[in-house]
């Protein structure tokens, strides 16, 4: 079985160049992260089918208590799919 690289969102961030917070607004707004509570920040269906993001369930000891949540990985095919939308969005239109 093929094990793909995958990339936290700060590793994603870092690796394109830009700051952790402008990419989740970016991947929010290209339909890639759900925008709204109780799913904000989890992998929209397209995302994962497409093979963007996975999404992996985690959770975190909150005294007694362990809390689930969902963690946001990108894949190599991601890293290349938002690479290529920073790039078209910085590039000028000829007028």
């Amino acid at each position: 079985m093929n094990r793909e690289k995958l990339f936290t969102i700060t590793q994603a961030a870092r690796l394109l160049g830009m700051g952790r917070n402008k990419l989740m607004e970016l991947m929010r707004n290209n339909g890639l992260l759900h925008s709204h509570e109780p799913m904000r920040n989890s992998p929209t269906k397209y995302a994962t089918t497409q093979g963007l993001l996975v999404a992996q369930n985690a959770q975190y000891k909150r005294g007694p208590v362990a809390v689930p949540y969902i963690n946001t990985k990108v894949t190599s095919n991601g890293m290349v799919w938002m690479r290529d939308l920073i790039e078209k969005q910085t590039v000028p239109e000829a007028s």
